[in-house]
């Protein structure tokens, strides 16, 4: 069902991120006047950092993410917790130093694919392009008649395509790139639901996957494991991260335009949360500095509880006093 091609062996000409395999496959399937449906995680407008020689993704050590690279100034950051690291000059598995940060958008990938099938027409589907009521109702004339389809997260559900002969998963890495502890539950399914957009009306459909790490255990548990396997692995990593469901989980922001006064209240906040349990059934994770939004600075707590409810209870006072703190739960 999968053809997995290694990035870094096979690039072509036209990107670094498009394979002469993929070229290849999109030009089958065109002369078969069947429709390529490519598919790009929008949450990839956060570059990843690997290590090209052992296919490490760089992670969180708090909470089993990866982590995003960021610039000005230059920096790893966890979009859970909000911890930052200094960019590694060496691998930390691997300990070599050929490490890539990889970003590529829809738009980019559309204007290439553009210069290349000139006699195709191209499509691109995302929030960008659906603006509107009217560029909704437009979009499905224009899905219809499109050789080649451009899409993010919201193609992967809710629409019926016929004639798919090729999707092809720009880089599957970016799946695990969402800022989330069920990155890897919420990719297995992305990538489920994206399979079901093919193999209909009795029409076989090639999967091409795309990456630069094809080793990497996670990718392979992806792509290699079944359901039942999946299900089995990911319970013993929440179970070893106190994630759900073996503890409940929720995140407190509190936000303020001084930041002095943002990690002060989170610190005293992370200090009476630990008064009220006397039996460690806690883990409580805290951002070492905050981010600004929207001209506030902003910080966070992530406690993983046993009864988050019984929990919050005793900050009730705090929480309905504290405009600036918001209460998510995960």
């Amino acid at each position: 069902m999968f053809l997995t091609v290694n990035l870094q062996q096979d690039k072509s000409k036209l990107s670094n991120y498009l394979s002469n395999t993929l070229l290849d496959k999109i030009d089958e399937t065109l002369n078969k006047w069947e429709k390529v449906l490519l598919y790009l995680n929008k949450r990839g407008s956060y570059s990843s950092l690997i290590c090209e020689d052992c296919q490490h993704l760089f992670e969180c050590p708090n909470c089993d993410t990866s982590l995003s690279v960021h610039s000005n100034p230059e920096h790893l950051r966890c979009h859970i917790c909000n911890n930052a690291y200094n960019i590694p000059k060496a691998c930390s598995k691997c300990h070599k130093t050929n490490l890539k940060a990889i970003w590529i958008g829809t738009q980019q990938i559309e204007s290439i694919l553009k210069t290349h099938y000139t006699d195709s027409t191209i499509y691109r589907f995302d929030s960008d392009a659906m603006k509107n009521i009217s560029s909704k109702r437009e979009a499905l004339w224009e899905l219809d008649k499109a050789d080649i389809i451009i899409g993010t997260k919201m193609i992967t559900t809710g629409f019926d395509f016929e004639n798919i002969g090729l999707i092809w998963i720009l880089l599957v890495e970016w799946e695990l790139s969402y800022p989330s502890y069920d990155a890897e539950e919420k990719a297995y399914c992305n990538l489920r639901q994206l399979i079901g957009r093919g193999n209909r009306k009795s029409q076989e459909t090639q999967i091409l996957l795309q990456t630069f790490i094809p080793k990497n255990p996670l990718l392979q548990r992806l792509t290699n494991s079944n359901f039942k396997d999946f299900f089995s692995e990911t319970l013993v990593e929440r179970k070893d991260f106190l994630y759900p469901p073996y503890r409940e989980m929720v995140t407190l922001e509190y936000r303020h335009k001084d930041s002095k006064k943002t990690l002060s209240f989170t610190e005293k906040l992370e200090e009476k949360l630990k008064s009220f349990d006397n039996k460690n059934s806690y883990q409580i994770l805290r951002g070492w500095s905050t981010f600004k939004k929207n001209n506030s600075h902003h910080a966070t707590l992530i406690v993983k509880w046993n009864d988050v409810r019984v929990l919050l209870k005793n900050i009730e006072n705090i929480i309905l006093r504290e405009s600036g703190l918001s209460v998510i739960f995960h």
